[in-house]
């Protein structure tokens, strides 16, 4: 255990880290990459290639979609026990992935795969949306970063590990599935008695805040979305071109493990490896070198650098799918890693630029309510594209290439926005102020 967690949170961050390695096992069977290419390879030839195409996009942004989950869970959760709340959540995404297994290769079982999928990552969302408010209670603010970004870390080590794995096995059985899922299912039990262990400081106070205080309601929660960016205008604009660069980024995925397939004819492993595994591989690598960065920047300076290098991983995407050449691939792979980990810090710390300090959580849920509304719409839109011009009777690579130019235009404009955003807010957008 590292020395600079203090002695009386040791207890807490000895069960979140058995809660994690474990769980982790559990969520690399539903992870959005991995189960997008599982869903394109299993049920290929079994329906209708446009039907699966966006059953693929739908289950590949489950996760993104998810986010629109969250208001439902601050409210459900309101005034509750959180490990038990969490216990619950944990028991739900288990039940779901391990039901993974029972899925008929046919449209019925496509249909099912799609709700048990999005059914797991919705109660995922809310394990997200809790697990801040135990470790603000279990980790002074001092070390707190530092734990979260272990958690982190190791999360996305297991995933990344756990999905190559799944997908080598596959194109060794393809029905080996039936029988790894449930296992992989089964290690979130370790998960579940371990956080059931856990105890949150100062849990009563906490409670009983909450009961007194008011909450909005969850189908209220655009409302929050509009007044924040009514109120704000640099914010609305902040928002505007990440709505447009990840705009590209969620069209690029879907679109991904299509080619993969139907042009490269790749089987399981690799195409997890391309998707999943190398970005998350690279992207604990990348965070620190992004964090000093970021340490700082104001998010609207660090986003004008940072957004170039999602436009550099989908060049070299698409340079990838003209030439035929999986060796760009990999290569735009690792790029897009690097991507991911400064992403991963703007995401979570970056609206705390804009936030007043009593309003951090409102402008969160901003950011996390229009991810999903993208993630819910810009795969379909990629995907209804490809199907467009397939059925004009171009080829997969022809298909693909000019739905990767989009995502390219998409997040051109996105990185170009952060810089004309940073310009017009002169000194205001330079410095960090979290």
């Amino acid at each position: 255990m590292p020395a600079s967690v203090p002695v009386m949170a040791r207890p807490a961050y000895r069960s979140e880290l058995m809660t994690v390695a474990f769980f982790s096992v559990t969520l690399a069977a539903v992870e959005s990459g991995v189960v997008g290419v599982f869903t394109k390879q299993t049920f290929d030839g079994a329906v209708p290639a446009g039907l699966l195409n966006f059953m693929v996009a739908l289950i590949g942004a489950s996760s993104e979609i998810a986010n629109l989950f969250s208001f439902l869970w601050a409210a459900l959760s309101h005034g509750r026990g959180k490990i038990a709340f969490i216990n619950g959540l944990q028991v739900g995404t288990i039940v779901l992935v391990a039901a993974v297994a029972l899925v008929p290769r046919s449209a019925g079982g496509l249909f099912l795969l799609a709700a048990l999928v999005l059914g797991a990552r919705a109660c995922w969302s809310g394990i997200i949306t809790l697990r801040p408010t135990v470790w603000r209670s279990n980790y002074p603010p001092r070390v707190r970063a530092a734990i979260v970004g272990k958690f982190s870390t190791l999360q996305q080590l297991i995933v990344a590990t756990g999905g190559a794995l799944l997908g080598f096995a596959l194109d060794e059985v393809q029905g080996i599935y039936r029988l790894v899922v449930p296992v992989m299912a089964a290690c979130g039990i370790v998960a579940f008695f371990a956080t059931r262990s856990l105890r949150v400081r100062r849990h009563r106070a906490m409670l009983r805040g909450e009961t007194r205080a008011d909450l909005l309601p969850p189908w209220k929660g655009p409302v929050i979305v509009w007044r924040v960016l009514k109120r704000d205008r640099w914010f609305a604009w902040f928002m505007l071109w990440m709505f447009v660069l990840g705009t590209g980024n969620l069209m690029l995925t879907p679109i991904l493990v299509i080619t993969l397939r139907d042009q490269f004819q790749m089987g399981y492993g690799d195409s997890i490896l391309i998707i999943t595994t190398i970005p998350y591989l690279i992207l604990p690598v990348a965070v620190p070198v992004w964090a000093r960065l970021l340490d700082r920047a104001h998010v609207v300076k660090f986003r004008s650098i940072h957004g170039w290098t999602f436009a550099a991983s989908t060049t070299m995407f698409l340079a990838g799918v003209l030439t035929h050449q999986t060796g760009l691939l990999y290569a735009a792979a690792a790029v897009q890693g690097v991507a991911f980990g400064g992403g991963s810090l703007a995401w979570n710390l970056g609206h705390v630029d804009f936030a007043p300090p009593t309003q951090t959580s409102q402008y969160m849920a901003t950011h996390v309510t229009l991810n999903g509304v993208r993630g819910l719409v810009a795969p379909l839109v990629a995907v209804g594209l490809y199907e467009q011009l397939r059925r004009m009777d171009l080829s997969a690579r022809d298909a693909s290439a000019w739905v990767l130019g989009l995502c390219l235009a998409f997040t051109v404009v996105g990185a170009a926005g952060f810089v004309s955003l940073r310009r017009a807010m002169g000194p205001a957008g330079e410095t960090a102020k979290r």
